[in-house]
Order: C-alpha cells, then sequence, then structure tokens
C-alpha cells in the first residue's frame, strides 16, 4: 500500500524526501522499497565530522546520484564541511552557516543584504539535473555548461583545481580555444552532445589521459553539460 501511496504522490507533481537519512530506521532498505527525489543526510555525520564520515557520505552521495535521488546535508556550520560537501557533489545543506532558521520577513532582508539570488522555476530544474552528475573523482574533472556558442565552467573538483595551478598557461589556453569555432578543440567538443537523446556518455580524447565528456540529461533535453576529466 505505502509504495503506490508514494507512487501515486509523486505523479501528482509532488516530491517526496527522506529525512535523517542513516539514523533510525530511515536507511537503505528505503531506497530499495520506496521511490524517493531526495534524501536528507543526517546531521549526526557533521557533529561528529571525521575520516569515517567523510567516507560514508561520500558513499551515500555517490549511491543517490546512481539512483537518480537527491542529496541534501543538515547540520553544516563550517566552510570546511561545506567545501567537503561540495567537493562530493552533495546539492544542498541545511544549517548554521548561513544562517539560523529565520521568519520570512528577516530571511528577505538576509538574502538582500548579502546578495544572493534566488533560483527561479527554469534555474531549479536546470540545476536538478546538474545535481545528478557523479564528480567525487580521484581525476581531474570539471563541468560545464553549453549554451550552444559558450561553455561556461560550472564546477571544477580538487585534483582539476591542481592541475590548473600546475600548467595555467594550458588551461587558459583550453579555455579560450574551445569558444572559437575554428579551434580543433571547439570542433571535438560541441558535436559530443548533439550526439546524445538521452542520458548517456561520449568521449573525446585530447591527450592521455585526459578527455571529454559529454552529458545530455534526459529531463533536459536542450540543455548541453559537458564533464571533463
Amino acid at each position: 500500500m505505502l509504495p503506490a501511496a508514494i507512487h501515486n504522490f509523486r505523479q501528482a507533481g509532488y516530491e517526496v524526501w527522506v529525512d535523517d537519512f542513516g539514523s533510525g530506521y530511515s536507511f537503505l532498505n528505503y531506497l530499495k522499497n520506496f521511490e524517493f527525489d531526495e534524501i536528507k543526510l543526517d546531521m549526526i555525520f557533521m557533529k561528529d565530522f571525521d575520516e569515517a564520515s567523510k567516507k560514508i557520505l561520500t558513499a551515500c552521495v555517490k549511491m543517490a546520484k546512481d539512483l537518480g535521488i537527491h542529496t541534501l546535508a543538515e547540520g553544516v556550520e563550517t566552510k570546511q564541511k561545506l567545501d567537503f560537501l561540495q567537493s562530493i557533489g552533495c546539492e544542498r545543506i541545511q544549517g548554521f552557516y548561513y544562517s539560523k532558521p529565520l521568519p520570512t520577513g528577516e530571511f528577505a532582508k538576509l538574502v538582500a543584504e548579502k546578495g544572493i539570488e534566488i533560483e527561479n522555476w527554469q534555474q531549479s530544474k536546470f540545476y536538478q539535473c546538474v545535481g545528478l552528475v557523479d564528480l567525487a573523482s580521484d581525476k581531474p574533472t570539471c563541468l560545464a555548461l553549453d549554451d550552444g556558442s559558450h561553455f561556461r565552467l560550472l564546477y571544477v573538483n580538487e585534483e582539476f583545481q591542481k592541475e590548473v595551478k600546475r600548467a595555467p598557461a594550458v588551461f587558459k589556453q583550453i579555455v579560450n580555444e574551445w569558444n572559437k569555432p575554428e579551434s580543433e578543440i571547439a570542433k571535438g567538443c560541441r558535436p559530443l552532445p548533439k550526439r546524445l537523446t538521452r542520458v548517456r556518455q561520449a568521449t573525446l580524447t585530447l591527450s592521455k589521459p585526459s578527455n571529454i565528456s559529454a552529458l545530455v540529461p534526459s529531463k533536459l533535453p536542450d540543455t548541453k553539460i559537458t564533464r571533463c576529466s
């Protein structure tokens, strides 16, 4: 009965989230037996923020992406924790790092003072789709958006940043050339997403071990997202 009820709820346009994932009764068998849109990783992992917690969080985020489920981490209070969650591809955070819970009026004031942009419906839909791309890798990896005429970097992981620091001039050259239609890099990159009609991956080898992988999310067929590694 419950799986059918959750299915019908989602079919009606509502999202179903799992609260406090990783503690109590909210664990792996839930993901096996029910359809969920998002899991909220329990704040216990943030309280005891050690190497074991980091490994568990990394595995949970990767597993969720593989299942097409979004992720949110509870109890985020420091930049160290925020940076780690970003590095493993966790999509949302909840905690005092940005602010304590506020009434609507105070929240609006805080957003205005900090210059925080609130996503519109189209942006939210786009980032929902991008959030399912697995970026937790020990290889230099970046995520770029192709709007049809230009590539724009959306995200780079730690290993990618290290490579940029080792050869900043080379990175600058690549970024400059992939937006020049006549360049070899642009000629190789731009056709990749156009070959795809659903979430799959095609690869262009630039120079081993570097490659460029293109993904087209099925929910946004007109959006071209390129993952470079």
